[in-house]
C-alpha cells in the first residue's frame, strides 16, 4: 500500500509516536455529523482531490453520506508523484482499490472547474477541497463551488497552516472567514448560513510537538 495517510513515512512524523495525519483527519470525519440535523441524513458531499482515494474511503466508511462526488482528474503535474516516482497508473489504481468497496462515490475524472455546472446551486450538504495548494487554486474552487453548498451546509479543506500554506489561509479567510473548526493533519470546517455556538468553535490545531519543520513534505 503506497496512499500516505495509511502508510505514512517514519521521516514525516516529527516528534510524534502515531500517525497524527491520520488522526487529525479521522477527528475531523467523526466530527462531522454533529453539523447535521438527524431528520437531514444521510447527506451528500463533494471532494476536489481525491488523489488516491483514502479520504475518499474514509468519508465513505462513515456512513454520513448518500452520495460522494470525487473530483480528481488523475492527470497533470503532481509533487508527490515526482518525490516518489509514481505514475497517474499507480495513482488511479490506488484509488480504485480504496473505494471498491462502496457504490455510493461517483468519481468525475475531470478538474474542478469543469464539471462545476453538473451540481444544482444550493443542493450538496459538505464539500472538502484538497487539490492544488496555491492561493489562487483554492480561492477558485471555494468561489465556484461555494454556491452548490445548501444553507447551514458544511465547508472544508485541507492544508490550512500559515507557515507553510499561506495562499490556502489567506483563500479560506477571504472567502468563508474563520474556519469553525480545525484539526491536527491541519483540515479544516467551516458551517455557511448558521450562527456558530461557542461550544461549536473548537480548535484542535498541530501542537508544538506534532508540527513538523518547514523541510518536511506534508501529505
Amino acid at each position: 500500500m503506497i496512499t500516505q495517510r495509511f502508510n505514512v513515512p517514519t521521516e514525516w512524523r516529527i516528534h510524534s509516536h502515531y500517525n497524527f495525519y491520520y488522526k487529525g483527519f479521522l477527528d475531523m470525519v467523526n466530527e462531522l455529523p454533529s453539523y447535521f440535523q438527524p431528520h437531514s441524513l444521510p447527506v451528500t458531499m463533494i471532494e476536489i482531490g481525491s488523489y488516491m482515494g483514502e479520504s475518499t474511503m474514509m468519508f465513505a466508511s462513515i456512513g454520513l453520506f448518500k452520495t460522494i462526488h470525487s473530483i480528481d482528474p488523475h492527470q497533470g503535474t503532481e509533487e508527490f508523484n515526482e518525490l516518489f516516482g509514481y505514475s497517474w497508473g499507480d495513482v488511479e489504481k490506488e484509488y480504485k482499490l480504496n473505494t471498491r468497496h462502496f457504490d455510493n462515490i461517483i468519481h468525475h475524472k475531470d478538474f474542478s472547474y469543469n464539471v462545476v455546472d453538473k451540481f444544482e446551486d444550493n443542493s450538496i450538504d459538505f464539500i472538502y477541497i484538497d487539490a492544488e495548494h496555491t492561493y489562487e487554486s483554492v480561492k477558485k474552487d471555494l468561489e465556484l463551488y461555494l454556491p452548490k453548498l445548501k444553507v447551514g451546509g458544511v465547508i472544508g479543506g485541507h492544508d490550512y497552516m500559515s507557515d507553510f500554506w499561506p495562499g490556502v489561509c489567506r483563500a479560506v479567510e477571504e472567502v468563508v472567514g474563520t474556519p469553525t473548526q480545525l484539526f491536527q493533519d491541519s483540515s479544516w470546517i467551516k458551517q455557511i448560513g448558521c450562527i456558530e455556538t461557542e461550544d461549536k468553535i473548537i480548535e484542535s490545531e498541530p501542537t508544538e510537538p506534532t508540527e513538523p519543520t518547514k523541510s518536511t513534505t506534508l501529505i
